[in-house]
Parts: C-alpha cells; sequence; structure tokens
C-alpha cells in the first residue's frame, strides 16, 4: 500500500536586476530554502545592448554606436558581476552550498541577457516558487517582474514586502472567495501551510453557492493534515483588499494567501482590485497565484 506523498517544494527562482539586487529578497529565499531545504535559483537579468540602438537618436556615426553598445555591455557585465558576489556572500554567510549533492539547502546562480518579459515568466515555469520584493518607487522594474511572474508562469509567487519576512511564518491566512485562482494558491502553499502552526481561514461577504464553501477548503486542508480556523464576516461591504490587511493585522498572521487577479488584466490595472491593494498596501508577505 502507498503512502500518503509528501507535498514539496524544492525549487525556488529569484530573480535580480541591477536595480533588484537587495539581501531583502536574498534574504527571504534563503529563510525558505532553509525551511524547506530547497534550491534557490539566482537568476540576473541583464539588458542586451543591442536592444538600446533604436533609442540612442539619429545622427550617430556606426563608431559611435559600436562604443556606446560597448559601454552598455561592460556595464551589464560588471552589474551582474556585483550581484553575483551579494549573492554569493549572502548563501556563504547562511551556510547554503553550490553543490547539488549536498544535503539541505542548495543554490545555483545564472545570467540572462535580455529583457526581463524575455526571460522571468518562462523561467519561473520549471520552479515551485518565485520570490520577487514589493513594487515601490524604490524598485524600478519590480511591477514589470511581478507581473510577468503572475500572468507568464502558471506557477505561484512571493511577494516579499520592504520590511522583508520578520518571523518563520508561524500563522497562515488564507483569503478565499472560492475561485479557481484561490484553489491553485492554496494548492501550491501546502508547504507552507504543513509547517504553519496556525492557519485561519477568512471570507469577506458571500460567495456563490456553487462555489467551494470554507468548510469544503477546510476539509481539504484537513486530507493534508492542516488544521484550520474559520473566520466569516458574510455582512462585509466595503473594499476586500482594506479589510484582507485589517483582519491579517488583527489576527497577527505572518504571510496571507490568495488568488492573483480573479478579474481581466484590463480591469484590474483600470479600476482597481483586491490583489492591486494587496500588492500595493500589505506590509506582509503575499502568497499568490493567477
Amino acid at each position: 500500500m502507498l503512502g500518503q506523498k509528501e507535498v514539496l517544494l524544492k525549487s525556488i527562482l529569484l530573480p535580480l536586476t541591477a536595480q533588484i539586487h537587495e539581501h531583502i529578497v536574498i534574504d527571504a529565499s534563503i529563510s525558505i530554502a532553509s525551511w524547506l531545504d530547497a534550491t534557490i535559483n539566482g537568476l540576473f537579468i541583464r539588458p542586451d545592448p543591442r536592444t538600446s540602438v533604436s533609442f540612442m537618436g539619429e545622427g550617430l556615426t556606426a563608431d559611435m554606436i559600436q562604443d556606446l553598445c560597448e559601454a552598455t555591455e561592460n556595464e551589464g557585465r560588471a552589474q551582474a558581476e556585483k550581484c553575483e558576489q551579494t549573492f554569493n556572500r549572502s548563501m556563504a554567510a547562511a551556510d547554503i552550498d553550490f553543490k547539488p549533492e549536498t544535503k539541505g539547502a542548495t543554490a545555483r546562480w545564472r545570467v540572462a541577457v535580455g529583457e526581463v518579459t524575455d526571460h522571468v515568466g518562462r523561467k519561473a515555469r520549471t520552479a515551485d516558487l518565485a520570490v520577487c520584493p514589493q513594487p515601490s518607487t524604490t524598485q524600478p522594474g519590480a511591477q514589470e517582474i511581478l507581473n510577468d511572474l503572475i500572468y507568464r508562469s502558471g506557477r505561484p509567487v512571493l511577494m516579499v514586502p520592504d520590511t522583508g519576512i520578520q518571523r518563520s511564518l508561524d500563522h497562515i491566512m488564507i483569503a478565499w472567495n472560492g475561485r479557481a485562482e484561490g484553489a491553485r494558491a492554496v494548492g501550491a502553499a501546502l508547504p507552507f501551510l504543513k509547517r504553519a502552526g496556525k492557519v485561519t481561514l477568512l471570507q469577506l461577504g458571500e460567495i456563490n453557492e456553487d462555489r467551494p464553501s470554507l468548510s469544503d477548503v477546510a476539509d481539504y486542508l484537513a486530507d493534508h493534515g492542516v488544521r484550520s480556523n474559520i473566520l466569516t464576516d458574510e455582512a462585509f461591504t466595503g473594499n476586500v483588499g482594506e479589510a484582507i490587511l485589517k483582519h491579517a493585522d488583527d489576527e497577527q498572521a505572518d504571510m496571507i494567501v490568495v488568488g492573483a487577479y480573479s478579474h481581466s488584466r484590463w480591469r484590474e490595472m483600470i479600476l482597481g482590485g483586491v490583489t492591486r491593494h494587496l500588492v500595493q498596501h500589505s506590509h506582509k508577505p503575499i502568497f499568490m497565484s493567477h
């Protein structure tokens, strides 16, 4: 008789650029890899100097364009080397080895040339999880990375706030609306849910009768050995994203699990939405899947 298979999270993609190489996301990846004995795949994306030719303006000679391309190439290589040094120092400080046969957490390093949208979403398709920073004015390109991961990878994403991961994610809150995106997020988050000391299921307002209820989610988690507490506010009206964050604060949750962009991308961009509010205002890690 076959035993129950353990849900594993063994491969983490960590996309980095010249603008996104802060210790916050590196340290968050280290924490997760150490908890789950996973591999951190550091991926640095540096610009292709050839793509900048069209932005250099008219009137430049071939020699001038060549010099500019070489300068851009050299700068990109220098930025990649600098980021790699930071990455390596962080791995060494955490005693994480680059040898794949090593037991426990391990690491890899890769450099890709091109645009973020050329690589990030596609590379994440062969990872169990991608980790990225919360978009902000101090993180140019972070929004582009987050969007590419959510819409093109088919994999879950952990967005790390500016404050990083403060604790061991012992209390996880699931914001549930019965949609497919939320179901994918819950399933993908099982490695975290199984090691959490407390799991809270939150429902705001009523959900359609044809969608799985909180009791259904609780039963599903119980099948995986995860006990959960149910928290509902069926009479709720107002800003859902704001309410989720308030409940997460009130319950002292360490991470929020939620389906990402249940509505169309156009509607979210123009009218706003729950995911957009969470991305912009959360000071807790957000685990999401589209």
